[in-house]
């Protein structure tokens, strides 16, 4: 256990700032030879790290699988101009790496509110619908599970959740709190809470009925087996805190970015292989889809930005067996989306439901539902208290308002789910995806089939280029892989969000993508 405590305010996040890394990457390049750079996938530490290393002078060559750059920043764009993100959506306040690029990008104009929940949305659990307000929770909800008093008088389960994560990081020292960020378990502190699961936390630490309430609440009940650590570290770096999104689509970061770097991307080409001998030379095994044309190809220096759940399936040679154990047994989590596109936002209408963004969750298998957060006007925020994470912060204070009118077409985030939620809808059909969806909103929105328009939908898991939504750590995972994951083998070098303590999100990727440009670029 831990000496020293931390206050009780959210302690810094602990990692290299931006203009930090950016700083010691231009410093580590000075006088050192123009190196021509492979970089394997064009996801966004891919294009990343090709337009630092083009701003340096140095020679790329991008080599991606598919059409399209990106990764899983994708936005889909309705015929009617609705649109809505089938991978990543939103970007906390402390997120600096995403805010300087998207700034360098010039797309700060394009910022918006994401905002997380209103009470206007609507909690569908336990077989019972109400709006989102503590009031109705506890009256309402609460009831049908047997709380203790202490626990039934918080607003949700979230902040069930944050509440006892606020009593674990408060037990952490600062030395502690930097070692959680670098992957290294080095305390007997530390290692007790990287193998713990999140249901054995939440089992330990409120009994087995707010165990339940807080996972359903939350959505994170199908991601029970995973490592509390991740959520920690969530909590600390505050990723409910100040959230926000591109309008017109998060995909215009990675397009301006490949805007930069076009000349230098092979798209429909796929890895095939890697091979490193022992004069540090990797040769790269690659086929185009498109014309079927197999090739071989060697490099001095080589980025690898491929998820390990897709490495796992290529032929790999002279990498350690440290890497390889890596590769093998990451753990990724899935994610499923479906977009429905609908005619007009009748969500909004005043006389109504007057839903303004926002959510709706629900203990069925759509589980959350979000509402487009283009399209209104957000005049004042007020600054979150108590809990900090994406899981456990509530929204502040607001006012908003619809910035024109609601009977125009808008497509809702109809259903993201998590782990065997997002396997089980992920097996059928789009057809049947979109049928699923519809008929658990239309408990509390019963007219919602009769204004979609259009759908589309994504299992990340079956997508081939990714095969998993993100990296998701099982209890134990970063002190038995992570190090060997980020690591170069002589000359490859790796990166994404696999290769953070920042999963699941682009911050991660970034991080990821600078630190192998800095340990390029410093090769003499």
């Amino acid at each position: 256990m831990s000496e020293t405590a931390q206050s009780t305010e959210t302690p810094t996040y602990p990692h290299v700032f931006i203009d930090d890394i950016l700083e010691q990457i231009k410093n580590n390049d000075s006088g050192a030879p123009r190196k021509h750079v492979a970089i394997l996938g064009g996801g966004m530490a891919g294009l990343t790290a090709a337009y630092e290393l083009l701003n340096l002078g140095h020679t790329v060559e991008i080599i991606e699988a598919s059409e399209r750059t990106g990764g899983r920043v994708w936005t889909h764009h309705f015929s009617d101009e609705s649109y809505n993100e089938l991978g990543a959506m939103r970007v906390p306040l402390s997120h600096d790496y995403t805010l300087h690029y998207v700034n360098k990008m010039g797309l700060d104009p394009k910022w918006i509110p994401f905002i997380n929940s209103t009470p206007q949305g609507f909690w569908d659990i336990h077989d019972v619908i109400t709006n989102n307000t503590p009031e109705e929770v506890q009256n309402e909800i609460y009831p049908k599970f047997k709380l203790s008093e202490f626990f039934s008088n918080t607003p949700s389960g979230g902040a069930i959740f944050g509440s006892l994560l606020a009593n674990v990081i408060n037990t952490l020292t600062a030395a502690e709190i930097n070692s959680l960020f670098e992957g290294n378990m080095d305390t007997d502190y530390l290692r007790y809470l990287d193998n713990l699961s999140l249901g054995e936390f939440l089992r330990r630490n409120a009994g087995m009925d707010a165990k339940e309430v807080a996972g359903v609440f939350t959505s994170l009940e199908v991601w029970s087996d995973k490592s509390i650590t991740m959520f920690i570290r969530d909590e600390i770096v505050g990723t409910g805190e100040g959230l926000r999104t591109l309008d017109g689509g998060m995909d215009q970061l990675p397009k301006r970015l490949t805007g930069h770097v076009r000349t230098n991307v092979v798209y429909h080409t796929e890895v095939l292989g890697i091979t490193r001998d022992e004069e540090n030379a990797v040769e790269i095994h690659t086929r185009n889809n498109e014309t079927g044309e197999s090739e071989t190809k060697a490099y001095d220096y080589v980025l690898c930005t491929i998820p390990f759940s897709v490495m796992r399936r290529l032929k790999l040679q002279g990498l350690t067996y440290g890497k390889m154990r890596a590769i093998r047994n990451m753990a990724y989590a899935n994610a499923t989306k479906v977009l429905l596109d609908c005619d007009q936002r009748f969500w909004q209408n005043p006389e109504g439901y007057g839903i303004l963004g926002g959510s709706s969750i629900s203990d069925n298998i759509q589980r959350q539902t979000y509402y487009p957060m283009n399209n209104l006007k957000v005049t004042s925020t007020s600054n979150r208290s108590l809990c900090h994470g994406l899981h456990t912060s509530a929204d502040g204070e607001y006012t908003v308002e619809p910035a024109g009118d609601w009977n125009i077409p808008g497509a809702i985030t109809g259903a993201y789910c998590w782990g065997r939620d997002a396997r089980r809808l992920g097996v059928l059909d789009e057809e049947n995806r979109r049928r699923v969806v519809v008929q658990n909103i239309e408990r509390y929105m019963p007219e919602l089939d009769n204004h979609v328009v259009g759908s589309v939908s994504i299992d990340w898991e079956q997508y081939k280029w990714a095969a998993g939504a993100f990296a998701f750590f099982r209890p134990g995972d970063i002190n038995l892989y992570f190090q060997d994951a980020i690591s170069a083998e002589g000359r490859l070098f790796f990166a994404g969000e696999h290769c953070s303590t920042d999963p699941a999100w682009i911050q991660g990727a970034l991080i990821s993508s600078l630190r192998a440009v800095n340990e390029i670029v410093s090769i003499r």
